[in-house]
């Protein structure tokens, strides 16, 4: 067992992303988690944090547990071309790579945008008129452990001048985990 900031894990079962496993419970992550939505909460205590992400969100239901990781990257300053978010998308990119095989890469301008000249790029990504992704699946190859069905890491923009990286994490029990949520909340109507 192991202390991170006042919560306690056991060495032996965290393999998973940032050592979560699927199926857990908010309480044996972070019983102080602030709740955001319906079934998700952020945090900043996981057992094997990483240094480019400031914050997690985890995605819970009663019946399936854990289901949904989100780690937010750290923002930070970049120029209106977006070099400076292409390098440290690419570096966590292929770090990825390194971990789970073979992604396929979504970088893309939608048609008839006007934010097409190369000082635009980030203009582009802030107003959602141009997407930097990856994503790791079966399907694009990749190699994803047992509880894994699906990885995709987003680049943002937070304006013209400052970006940040994301990357989700879709366990297998992803849909079931959506169905009960969805089902609570219809029941409230």
């Amino acid at each position: 067992f192991f202390i991170v900031a006042g919560a306690m894990f056991s060495c032996a079962t965290f393999a998973g992303p940032f050592g979560l496993e699927m199926g857990m419970t908010i309480d044996q992550i972070d019983k102080n988690a602030k709740q955001i939505s319906s079934g998700k909460f952020k945090t900043d205590i996981v057992p094997k944090p990483h240094s480019s992400f400031e914050a997690y969100v985890l995605q819970f239901s009663s019946n399936t547990g854990l289901c949904y990781i989100k780690a937010v990257g750290k923002t930070f300053s970049v120029n209106s071309y977006g070099a400076e978010l292409e390098s440290v998308f690419t570096g966590l990119k292929d770090k990825l790579d390194t971990v789970y095989g073979k992604s396929k890469l979504l970088d893309a301008l939608m048609p008839k945008s006007i934010w097409n000249e190369p000082n635009d790029w980030m203009m582009g990504l802030y107003k959602k008129e141009r997407l930097l992704a990856a994503e790791w699946n079966t399907g694009t190859g990749a190699k994803l452990p047992e509880h894994l069905s699906t990885i995709v890491m987003m680049a943002h923009a937070m304006g013209t001048d400052k970006g940040w990286v994301s990357v989700d994490y879709k366990f297998n029990n992803h849909h079931s985990c959506e169905k009960e949520i969805s089902a609570q909340e219809d029941d409230s109507l």
